[in-house]
């Protein structure tokens, strides 16, 4: 049955079937099929058919993009082929700034909390939760009360859900040192470790898909955005749109960090970046002419 699936969707595809596929993603994600994703979304797409015993291409993409019909097999779709794997304090210099960062921010005098920070893309939330310990270490050890609340949102609902549950396997933990260990997780199983319950208070998880989100929530001011490797997903028009974009999320003083090579050489009008080489974050040009960027 595979095989002739296979066909199925290569004859359909010289119709014009796959290249529905690939707009209508970009359309409703923003995410661009490039060449080296194209053999991942046929793969998917192969998979999917085989599963449902269909070998009408356009059939299935009918249902599928029906917004009431198929609202559940586009929801699946977009999570088996957006959902990225990630690990706690992945990327660690970007972590060690963040610490910097907050220290700084919060023992200026100017600074009013609780401190906001928005996880973009967090996928199944150890990004989030490496942030949430990150923060409340930091505002300790700068001599504050840990005031402040992470905000992970995620495309895919499976991966929200997962998040939530802050559940997860030693493999993912290979960053985790004793010390947090025993302060930020309590031990559930074997291999598996669970976000202690005050600290997943401190984080809130929402579905969101940053081209179409109009959560109260989301659009609240945040001190800090944190979006490393989602941009890698638009063309590079969009990358600079979406940045601007996130730009109007950012209070006065506050900082934006990127993945590494994300934006190329461009810089978003009105900020510059502040951090050392081995991180992407960016801070406004007016608290840089006061001295006071990192």
């Amino acid at each position: 049955m595979a095989v002739k699936v296979q066909q199925a969707i290569l004859q359909n595809s010289e119709m014009g079937y796959f290249d529905i596929w690939k707009a209508a993603i970009e359309e409703r994600t923003g995410v661009q099929i490039t060449a080296d994703r194209e053999r991942a979304l046929a793969i998917l797409l192969n998979r999917r058919m085989a599963e449902l015993d269909l070998l009408d291409a356009g059939e299935y993409l009918t249902e599928t993009l029906d917004v009431t019909r198929g609202a559940q097999e586009w929801s699946g779709l977009v999570d088996s082929l957006l959902v990225k794997e990630t690990s706690f304090f992945r990327h660690r210099p970007s972590f060690d700034f963040v610490a910097q960062w907050v220290k700084e921010t919060v023992t200026d005098e100017q600074f009013v909390g609780p401190l906001w920070v928005w996880s973009l893309g967090c996928s199944t939330g150890e990004e989030a939760y490496s942030l949430a310990i990150t923060v409340e270490r930091a505002m300790r050890e700068a001599g504050r009360e840990p005031r402040f609340g992470i905000v992970g949102t995620d495309i895919s609902r499976e991966a929200i859900f997962q998040a939530r549950r802050g559940i997860y396997r030693t493999s993912k933990m290979s960053a985790v040192d004793e010390s947090t260990y025993a302060h930020y997780f309590d031990q559930v199983g074997k291999q598996l470790w669970r976000v202690k319950a005050d600290l997943r208070r401190r984080v809130c998880f929402l579905t969101s898909n940053i081209l179409t989100d109009k959560s109260p929530l989301i659009r609240r001011k945040m001190h800090l955005i944190y979006c490393q490797n989602m941009l890698i997903y638009f063309r590079r028009w969009k990358r600079r749109e979406l940045v601007n974009q996130l730009i109007e999320h950012l209070d006065n003083r506050s900082c934006l960090m990127l993945g590494l090579g994300e934006l190329s050489n461009w810089t978003p009008e009105g900020f510059a970046r502040v951090a050392p080489r081995a991180v992407q974050a960016y801070t406004q040009i007016e608290t840089v002419e006061q001295g006071e960027a990192l």
